[in-house]
């Protein structure tokens, strides 16, 4: 049976830093695919990417056993994104895959990338702490309890960042679905 989250990190704690490695893997995906989205750049998210995790090590004993572990690690990569959005200009944010050999078939394929463009430039749009909801609550399935925790705010004042960031979307992306709308 593998160690959880919390137990590693327990250990991390306590100065064993074998035990960052798979804390490492296990959240390398949605992580960089978090940083990606609200960096907007695949490069500049695996270097925030790098920092997140020097960070966890050096914040180690700050961490509080058996606190959630996944909560806390994006807590401090929320607060490297904000830290990097002082220092530079806002990026475009790309929500879906553009990377080698996507083709978009002459049948829908370039509607779906025209859609998917509009649906980017409306999230990117968003403040920035609607945005961090929007992504968390709907790429990533968090549960409404840690996004409060990771955004810094309440539970309710999570689920209102997503009631607004819904109404602002589905404001500025109606034309989408004109056959929709009563």
């Amino acid at each position: 049976m593998d160690a959880t989250d919390e137990y590693l990190m327990g250990q991390v704690v306590r100065g064993e830093a074998v035990h960052l490695e798979p804390l490492v893997r296990r959240h390398a995906a949605p992580l960089l695919t978090f940083l990606t989205r609200m960096l907007g750049n695949h490069h500049h998210a695996e270097e925030l990417f790098q920092e997140v995790f020097l960070a966890v090590w050096v914040k180690r004993a700050q961490y509080q056993y058996p606190r959630p572990f996944r909560p806390w690690l994006y807590t401090i990569a929320l607060n490297r994104f904000r830290a990097v959005r002082r220092l530079k200009t806002p990026r475009p944010l790309a929500l879906i895959d553009e990377g080698p050999g996507t083709d978009f078939a002459p049948d829908g394929g370039l509607l779906a990338a025209e859609t998917a463009q509009q649906i980017n430039e409306a999230v990117t749009s968003l403040p920035e702490q609607q945005r961090a909801v929007v992504v968390l609550r709907v790429w990533h399935e968090m549960p409404y309890a840690d996004i409060a925790e990771m955004v810094g705010c309440s539970e309710a004042t999570a689920r209102s960042h997503m009631h607004h960031a819904l109404a602002a979307l589905r404001a500025r992306l109606c034309d989408l679905t004109p056959g929709e709308r009563t």
